[in-house]
Parts: structure tokens; C-alpha cells; sequence
């Protein structure tokens, strides 16, 4: 992220010593790449660290978005965003091993696309050097949740047993988020921007992980773009 800001901030420089009438237009389509951190706040996360290795911060991974931006003022407008992201860990039973003495390991997979709409408001006029921005929205959050690999049965009548399954579950859940953003012009049409998301979203496990609780697909996601005006 630190070469990334001295990017922003050398793009800064090359803009502020070109001169733009208007900064494109009213309209905006936007493409960022970024890293999305989970905060794990729910049942489901809490008692998988009591039983299982690795947190929440360890599904740390790569997230991808795209929006369309609607002018509705000077430096108010509308925006659709979709992302997608994917976690996955290999997590293994933190006081029991085979009889070999090896761990039992599993790997769990949580997979979440969205589809929201907000508000952003631009903090300076279009045509400055840097542009920072503020937002929030809220919409639909699409999820997933796998672990597949190796168990234990701890109710076996002859004593725990270890077997291999795959456990799942899918659902959708309404969430919202909040946004904080710096774009640099770096051309009549075109500019560069890093951003911070941070979502807040909950949905009750169900399927294979019915009694488990509420499953937190909160976040904060850092993040870099392209965006171009029309």
C-alpha cells in the first residue's frame, strides 16, 4: 500500500501540472482490486477458533469490484457496485491428532458476492489535483460456506472416530457498508483512485451448519482502481 499511496501522490503531481476544463463527465465506470480482511464477530467464527487453528484474519484474500457512477449533482452521485471475494484456510483441531500422530485438517472456503447501491460525495470540486470522497450503500450479499476434508465423530458409541465429509451451506442476506476514498485525474477522462470499504453483514446459518449460529461476513477491504469518466 505504501508504493501504491507514492503512485497516487506522483499521479497527483503530473495532474496538478496539467490544466482540465472539467474532469470527464457526470458518469463514471470504475474497476478496483484489492484485499479483503473479515472481522469474524459472530458465533460460527468464535467457536471454530475454540476448536479449530486459524481466525478470521487468516481468510484474508484478494477482492475485485466494479461500479457504475450517476452524476446527480456537482459532487453528489449514485453508485452500483458489484465484488467478489474468496477466502479459504486449511484449519486443523487444535487437541487432537490421528493415531499416527498427525493433524486431522479440514480446509473451509467462504465465498461472498454482492450487489449494492449507495451515495458518494465528492469532498472538492471535480477538477482538483486529488479528489477524496466519502459514501455508503447497502444491498445484497451472496454467500457460500464449505469445509471439506477430515473429522472427527466425537459421538461414535466406540469412541471417537475420524471420517471425511464435505459440509455446506448457501444463503443471501441484506448488509450495508460505508466508504472513504482519494482519485487522482490523470487525464480528460481517466483517473486513479485507492479506497476503503468497510461492510457490515450477518446471516444465520442453516443446511449442513444448522444449529451453528449466525455466520459474520463483515469486513474491511483496501483497495485500488481505475476509474473513466463519460
Amino acid at each position: 500500500m505504501a508504493m501504491a499511496a507514492a503512485g497516487l501522490v506522483l499521479a497527483a503531481s503530473v495532474a496538478e501540472a496539467q490544466t482540465y476544463r472539467r474532469y470527464g463527465g457526470d458518469n463514471a465506470l470504475r474497476f478496483r482490486v484489492g484485499m479483503l480482511t473479515p472481522e469474524g464477530e459472530s458465533d460460527y467464527w468464535t467457536d471454530n477458533a475454540e476448536v479449530f487453528t486459524g481466525e478470521a484474519e487468516d481468510f484474508e484474500d484478494i477482492v475485485v469490484g466494479a461500479d457504475l457512477r450517476f452524476g446527480i449533482g456537482e459532487r453528489l452521485g449514485v453508485i452500483v457496485s458489484g465484488d467478489l471475494w474468496e477466502g479459504e484456510e486449511d484449519q486443523s483441531y487444535l487437541d487432537f491428532v490421528d493415531a499416527g500422530n498427525r493433524d486431522i485438517f479440514h480446509t473451509t472456503t467462504i465465498d461472498v458476492g454482492s450487489l449494492t447501491a449507495g451515495l458518494v460525495f465528492d469532498l472538492l470540486p471535480r477538477d482538483a489535483a486529488v479528489v477524496p470522497y466519502v459514501g455508503a450503500g447497502g444491498g445484497f450479499y451472496f454467500w457460500s460456506l464449505t469445509e471439506e476434508g477430515d473429522f472427527i465423530d466425537f459421538a461414535d458409541p466406540l469412541g471417537p472416530t475420524i471420517f471425511t465429509d464435505l459440509f455446506e451451506d448457501e444463503g443471501e442476506a441484506l448488509g450495508w457498508y460505508w466508504l472513504v476514498g482519494l482519485e487522482v485525474p490523470v487525464g480528460a477522462q481517466w483517473g486513479l483512485f485507492a479506497e476503503g470499504r468497510w461492510r457490515n453483514v450477518e446471516d444465520e446459518l442453516s443446511g449442513d451448519f444448522a444449529g451453528f449460529g449466525d455466520l459474520d461476513l463483515s469486513g474491511r477491504e483496501l483497495s485500488l482502481g481505475a476509474s473513466w469518466r463519460f
